[in-house]
């Protein structure tokens, strides 16, 4: 399998991340990366699996080692990510933003550092998956819109300036570097009750599903972008223009 093409994507039992891998394995090996492995995910034949916690540095080296005994990584996308409820600011321990960060920012920084030396083996292309929160600084836009959920706000704002920063450094290696910044998904931090009322407010009148945020995963990871890098592609209905 050494000269196979390998995508790695991490968070990728679920949602976006399940998105991702059922796009990719249509042309390449894929390696799905998570904390757990559920009991109900069926593997095709060239999907495989790695139990991997990206807050973990050795944890995310291994992953990569995995990776390339599959064959040449060419694709690296981090979906991992977590929420929590909505509080204020006053309200938020300190514990529950220091946990989320710890996660959806300095884990997709431990895990995309893993990935570098292998993406610039092939020249190939990383990805990492934002938020439409972290462009506006509000999570919400049912019911709670005035509980910010700040730390995943400032957690996702991160992760489009790491992006940047990741962008400029590998570019003479000829790595690019993406985000997607999803708003409204199905199946996410959304509750299906709660689906009308944000559709109502969305310009495109729905919820956006998965496979919208994969499609543009794919194409920042195909040559039709071979000169888009240290962008993070808004895909949210039309929610927030830029």
């Amino acid at each position: 399998m050494d000269n196979r093409k390998v995508a790695v994507i991490t968070g990728g039992s679920s949602n976006i991340g399940l998105a991702c891998v059922q796009k990719f394995s249509k042309e390449f090996e894929v390696l799905i990366a998570d904390i757990l492995k559920p009991e109900q995910l069926e593997l095709t034949r060239n999907q495989h699996f790695f139990t991997c916690d990206i807050t973990n540095e050795d944890s995310c080296k291994e992953l990569f080692v995995k990776a390339k005994s599959l064959g040449d990584i060419h694709v690296f996308v981090n979906s991992a990510g977590i929420t929590s409820e909505a509080k204020s600011i006053e309200n938020t321990p300190l514990s529950e933003w220091q946990r989320i960060l710890n996660v959806n920012l300095n884990g997709t920084f431990i895990v995309s550092r893993a990935s570098i030396p292998y993406l610039r083996q092939t020249k190939g292309s990383m990805v990492l998956i934002s938020s439409r929160a972290g462009r506006t600084g509000f999570a919400a836009m049912g019911t709670n819109a005035q509980l910010t959920k700040a730390h995943y706000c400032a957690s996702k704002a991160g992760v489009i300036s790491l992006v940047k920063s990741l962008a400029l450094e590998l570019a003479e290696c000829g790595v690019r570097v993406n985000g997607v910044a999803p708003g409204p998904i199905e199946g996410t931090m959304i509750p299906e009750e709660k689906w009308q009322e944000i559709a109502a407010k969305v310009p495109l009148k729905r919820i956006g599903k998965p496979k919208d945020i994969a499609e543009a995963v794919y194409y920042l990871c195909g040559p039709t972008a071979s000169f888009i890098t240290g962008h993070t592609l808004d895909v949210n209905g039309g929610t927030l223009m830029s």
